[in-house]
């Protein structure tokens, strides 16, 4: 929201210099910069990656879309190349993992196998009549049970009645489960 006020901030002090500008000024050298306004400003990219959480070494699926706004009027944006990158929980940060194609309504998908719990975004690169946009989604990886993401809209609350079992929660106890503060969780079912 910020970027697009700025752009549009940006558009109106153009056009006002532009129209304050003395007539003898007005063949500037050839060497001038000029600031080109695009009619077409405008980007938005969404993004989400799912099931959240999910199971290590099962299907993750990012999604999403690209749109452009032409004439006031967002319209997808069909055969853009996207890029999708991931940054691991605790890693150095993220890099490019694949490329994904807009389909003629502005959709695109890709499938990985889910490794880390991280954050997934997807970026447009922009063009000479369109901005650059991103968007990113989070998502918890786990190997033994939901118990190891955190608590979320989907990822509810789990009590030891939902695990079933005595569990290793380590430090990261999002679930509460562990009463005497040992690492492990429901003491009671072991």
């Amino acid at each position: 929201m910020i970027r697009r006020t700025v752009v549009a901030l940006t558009s109106v002090l153009a056009l006002t210099l532009t129209a304050s500008v003395p007539a003898y000024a007005a063949s500037a050298p050839a060497h001038a910069p000029t600031l080109a306004v695009a009619a077409d400003y405008d980007t938005n990219v969404t993004a989400n990656a799912g099931p959240e959480p999910v199971a290590e070494g099962r299907t993750l699926t990012v999604k999403g879309s690209l749109k452009r706004n032409t004439d006031g009027q967002w319209r997808p944006y069909s055969a853009r190349v996207l890029t999708v990158h991931h940054d691991p929980t605790g890693s150095a940060g993220s890099r490019q993992v694949a490329t994904v194609r807009t389909t003629s309504n502005g959709s695109y998908t890709r499938q990985f196998t889910a490794s880390r719990s991280g954050t997934w975004t997807v970026k447009f690169g922009g063009n000479s009549s369109h901005q650059p946009d991103h968007a990113a989604d989070g998502i918890c990886v786990y190997s033994a049970g939901r118990w190891q993401c955190p608590v979320s809209s989907t990822n509810p609350d789990l009590d030891c009645a939902d695990v079933g079992e005595r569990v290793w929660v380590g430090s990261k106890d999002y679930h509460r489960l562990d009463a005497d503060d040992d690492g492990w969780g429901c003491d009671s079912l072991g």
